[in-house]
């Protein structure tokens, strides 16, 4: 078969859980600042192709946006980094299968999503502000990204956020699940251009819009809002990852002997 059974997958990332907890603090947070990288320069993308489109595009537009997006997703998996909100369902599986400790979860997401951080603003401090890719023609929508994360409430941030990793977490069980790149590719393609157009809240890719708004200096947003945006939206991803999307699987495929038998 040119797929892992949902089993097999269980396994697979309950090892990754394993190498991840073994990974020195250096490696872990440069792995991390790579992957929020690859996130932020995805983000940016998509703000240069939606950012100068005529208003009666409509959502044609979030559409063109949201296929380029998952290019940063896509280059975590394949040529390497760490992701927060992938950890939040991979560290959960390696919780539940025992192979890590509660202590292992809290520390690879603590860990990651301060890199994640670091990458996603060096994206969006030296590509969105000093080269000006999400500034100019491009800066109005850049503020209506970042205003629409900040405007939500902070339960309908939860709950969005909660949705977000819903379709992460589907992108990564799909890649680990497929056998060939392009399988991978597509299978992390369509979960990740479908949160994008839904315009859910991501921790990691509001790191990178959000600065990249206060940077511009053309901004009200402060500092002190987007930290209150990224702890609700880190927990709803959270919650997301590990409770809504890793445990069911884990109930479903995670004893072997009910998998043998079906």
């Amino acid at each position: 078969m040119g797929f892992f059974s949902p089993a097999e997958v269980l396994d697979i990332l309950g090892d990754k859980a394993q190498i991840k907890k073994k990974l020195s603090f250096t490696r872990l947070f440069l792995l991390s600042i790579i992957g929020g990288s690859f996130i932020a320069e995805g983000f940016l993308a998509c703000i240069r192709v939606q950012g100068t489109m005529p208003a009666q595009w409509g959502s044609f537009a979030t559409f063109l946006g949201g296929c380029l997006f998952p290019i940063g997703l896509m280059a975590i998996v394949l040529v390497g980094g760490e992701l927060a909100t992938g950890n939040m369902m991979t560290m959960a599986v390696g919780l539940f299968q025992k192979k890590i400790s509660f202590w292992d979860v809290f520390y690879n997401w603590a860990v990651v999503m301060a890199g994640n951080m670091v990458g996603s603003m060096i994206v969006a401090y030296f590509f969105g502000h000093f080269v000006g890719l999400a500034e100019g023609a491009f800066l109005a929508k850049t503020m209506a990204v970042a205003n629409s994360k900040i405007s939500d409430p902070p339960m309908v941030a939860l709950v969005s956020a909660v949705g977000c990793n819903i379709f992460v977490c589907m992108a990564i069980w799909f890649a680990t699940s497929a056998k060939d790149y392009a399988a991978k590719m597509a299978g992390m393609w369509f979960p990740i251009m479908i949160f994008v157009v839904l315009g859910f809240q991501h921790v990691v890719a509001n790191a990178f819009v959000i600065p990249a708004a206060i940077f511009s200096g053309e901004s009200s947003i402060t500092w002190m809002s987007y930290f209150q945006n990224t702890i609700v939206v880190f927990v709803g991803n959270a919650i997301g990852g590990a409770l809504v999307f890793a445990l069911p699987c884990f109930w479903m495929y995670g004893q072997k002997e009910d998998a043998k038998k079906e």
